[in-house]
């Protein structure tokens, strides 16, 4: 499974709104056109971690097929209705990669 985990920051009480803006997006088939088979949404303490799969059969590097599909309507406006609730947590941040988490190490069940 290749998977792509972006760590942010966001207030906890704006959960709500960053999770319809989402499930709106995750409507369309998007989604599925980038090739995402799971996405999943967390919070902690101040923090916001967006948890995207996909199957290690997709054509191609994860976030590479993420970036190549941002100019498409359905994720411009997601990413300006989440705008006001995320900030970057790395002072440095250009856009999404730069939010990426590094896997360091997996277990799986056979």
């Amino acid at each position: 499974m290749q998977r792509a985990l972006l760590v942010m920051k966001m207030s906890p009480g704006d959960a709500p709104h960053v999770a319809r803006a989402f499930a709106d997006h995750d409507r369309s088939s998007l989604p599925t056109d980038i090739g995402a088979v799971r996405r999943t949404l967390f919070s902690y303490h101040g923090l916001y971690f967006h948890l995207v799969e996909a199957p290690d059969t997709l054509d191609g590097d994860l976030m590479d097929r993420i970036y190549a599909w941002r100019a498409h309507p359905v994720f411009a406006e997601t990413a300006e209705r989440v705008k006001p609730y995320l900030s970057p947590y790395v002072p440095t941040w250009q856009g999404p990669r730069d939010s990426r988490a590094t896997e360091f190490y997996c277990w799986e069940a056979e």
